[in-house]
């Protein structure tokens, strides 16, 4: 018996359609994936900052840490420069990227991003300058400020006074005016930060540039 040869046209012309409508719907899902992750991968994550210690006295002048975490890949480098100006000491030493975001996670909730440059008070022997920077999902931003003493501006900082004048009101009794206290505890924090990061070897990494700097 012959077979029409309808049917198995039918069949392949509904197999074609069914490649043509599916191509149609999934396509461009998946181009939009696979743009999105070359999105990602082409974007870069930088995590950079870097704490800079000034000593007006001592044998030792100036001594900065950087810390960058670029993709995950991270380092701790360290400049010392002693007090005459002849010798300087410089190392980098590799350390977890997860130590590096660790430390940045603490600095931004200790509030890098909001302390401002502080005129110089309290002892003024030493000054501290906190500069930061980071780039991810291809935006950028950057902070810098100095201050000294952060035990002074956590405690002893003085008081800011308001006077609020209305019409038709006596002038205010200047003894009960109302004061803010300009006390910021979170120089002193930012410092902590710093100084608590300890991955392995960078103490005595320090300990031997700065040897190298008080025997120049």
């Amino acid at each position: 018996m012959n077979r029409s040869p309808v049917i198995p046209l039918a069949i392949t012309v509904l197999a074609i359609a069914s490649v043509v409508i599916g191509w149609m719907i999934y396509w461009p899902i998946e181009s939009s994936r696979y743009a999105a992750t070359r999105t990602v991968e082409r974007s870069k994550s930088v995590i950079r900052m870097t704490y800079t210690v000034t000593h007006e006295q001592g044998p030792i002048a100036r001594e900065s840490l950087t810390f960058t975490n670029v993709n995950g890949k991270a380092e701790v480098a360290y400049e010392g420069m002693n007090r005459p100006g002849t010798a300087i000491a410089r190392f980098k030493l590799p350390v977890s990227g997860f130590t590096v975001a660790s430390l940045f996670g603490e600095a931004v909730h200790d509030g890098v991003w909001d302390l401002r440059t502080m005129p110089p008070r309290g002892d003024t022997t030493t000054s501290y300058t906190i500069a930061i920077y980071q780039l991810t999902d291809n935006q950028s931003g950057g902070h810098t400020f100095t201050f000294t003493d952060p035990h002074y501006w956590a405690t002893t900082a003085g008081h800011q006074y308001h006077i609020h004048l209305e019409k038709d009101k006596p002038v205010p009794d200047l003894l009960t005016l109302r004061s803010t206290s300009l006390a910021e505890p979170r120089y002193g924090l930012i410092v902590h930060d710093f100084k608590a990061f300890d991955p392995p070897g960078l103490r005595a990494t320090l300990a031997a540039a700065r040897a190298k700097l008080r025997a120049a």
